[in-house]
């Protein structure tokens, strides 16, 4: 059994999952309307790259695993908010993710589609007081399972009484690299 605290997130992106490749083959379940003020959250579209720039100025709060599933989809996914893309560019988008999740991206042999990470604490950032989060190890329930997550990137992030703020996704060896070499100048002094 599970910890108390312990929770599954989905997250759907509608240009890779839900949408069918033809805007003229949308359905009334597809289209999002006013539920006339009864709710207090609104469906808002955005691509990645919007997301991730409202989260790192502190205007949203993206939980890490949110931050990093759409730091990674955000290099295909290009729609801007001020334009619309053929269905052509969309497919083309469409491809280019599929591709992306079908392939071994770490060169490990696990492909993107099938990492499972348990996000573990790695250590905490004297500089800036974020925790560093290794994302390479999957959950204990498969443990001995064979598959992993991501050995190259951590997440940074600095936890809140507000949530989770100033994430940022980064190589690991960039971090482990910076915090030894802050480890020296501090042994120096």
């Amino acid at each position: 059994m599970g910890h108390a605290d312990e929770y599954t997130q989905t997250i759907y992106d509608p240009d890779v999952h839900l949408f069918p490749s033809s805007h003229t083959d949308i359905s009334e379940e597809y289209l999002v309307g006013s539920d006339g003020g009864l709710e207090h959250t609104a469906a808002l579209f955005a691509s990645c790259k919007d997301w991730l720039e409202q989260a790192m100025r502190n205007d949203i709060i993206l939980f890490p695993p949110q931050f990093y599933l759409m730091f990674l989809l955000a290099p295909f996914l290009n729609v801007s908010s001020s334009s619309s893309l053929s269905t052509e560019d969309l497919q083309s988008q469409r491809d280019e993710v599929l591709e992306f999740l079908t392939g071994d991206g770490d060169g490990k042999g696990v492909k993107w589609a099938d990492k499972v990470m348990s996000p573990i604490g790695l250590l905490m950032r004297k500089s800036d007081g974020r925790s560093v989060l290794a994302l390479d190890k999957p959950g204990p329930e498969l443990k001995d399972s064979g598959r992993r997550g991501d050995e190259k990137r951590v997440v940074l992030v600095k936890f809140s009484k507000e949530g989770p703020r100033n994430v940022e996704v980064r190589l690991r060896k960039e971090i482990l690299d910076e915090e030894k070499s802050t480890a020296a100048k501090d042994a120096k002094l």
